[in-house]
């Protein structure tokens, strides 16, 4: 959709292979290797960006993970890590944007959160909810604090979405309840307003 909309689009991931093929489907965008959870990284994408690229208009913070399993299971492995690539990745790759548009006085920074960032009733994804409300929270700090610089910063809150993701969701809920994925993917679609799920265009 930003290609359609004219512009150059930086597809990134921590698979550098899967960003370049991405990418490659895309008019005239490039594909960078990026780890949100390292500050130093963000900050060296951002600089290689700006240099032989252009300046950065809008940063997506797109970046996601979730795993279920029953709070009481989670370990503090898990937990980190969605933390981690959930709230600690989009604050770095904020910063290291944000730090370029201010010097500009203009930009915008979309930060992508769940549902489950505004309301608890996520089952067996106590630690994504926390990440996700965390991301709204982090998001009208950014707001706020950003304004002033001429950069507006916004996150939007998707809900059930037809994605890979969501494939391994569904086996994992249906395991945790003792039913079937379609079961649970009945009662998502009975869940939402829509009476259906969310494509992702």
């Amino acid at each position: 959709e930003l290609a359609i909309r004219g512009y150059t689009v930086v597809v990134t991931d921590m698979d550098e292979a899967g960003a370049e093929t991405v990418a490659s489907g895309l008019p005239g965008a490039h594909s960078r290797k990026l780890d949100v959870t390292l500050a130093s990284t963000c900050h060296e994408v951002v600089t290689s960006i700006e240099s032989n690229i252009g300046p950065i208009e809008a940063w997506v913070s797109n970046a996601g993970v979730s795993r279920m399993a029953r709070f009481l299971d989670i370990d503090e492995k898990q937990y980190d890590f969605t933390l981690d690539v959930n709230l600690k990745g989009l604050f770095f790759s904020g910063q290291a944007a944000a730090r370029v548009m201010a010097k500009r006085k203009s930009g915008c920074i979309v930060n992508i959160a769940s549902m489950a960032g505004k309301q608890g009733r996520a089952p067996f994804l106590a630690d994504y909810v926390a990440s996700k409300f965390g991301a709204i929270g982090l998001t009208q700090a950014m707001a706020f604090e950003l304004a002033p610089l001429g950069i507006r910063v916004n996150a939007v809150c998707p809900g059930f979405v037809a994605t890979s993701m969501q494939v391994r969701e569904l086996e994992w809920e249906s395991s945790l309840r003792g039913t079937d994925p379609e079961s649970v993917k009945r009662q998502w679609i009975a869940d939402t307003p829509m009476g259906r799920l969310e494509q992702p265009h």
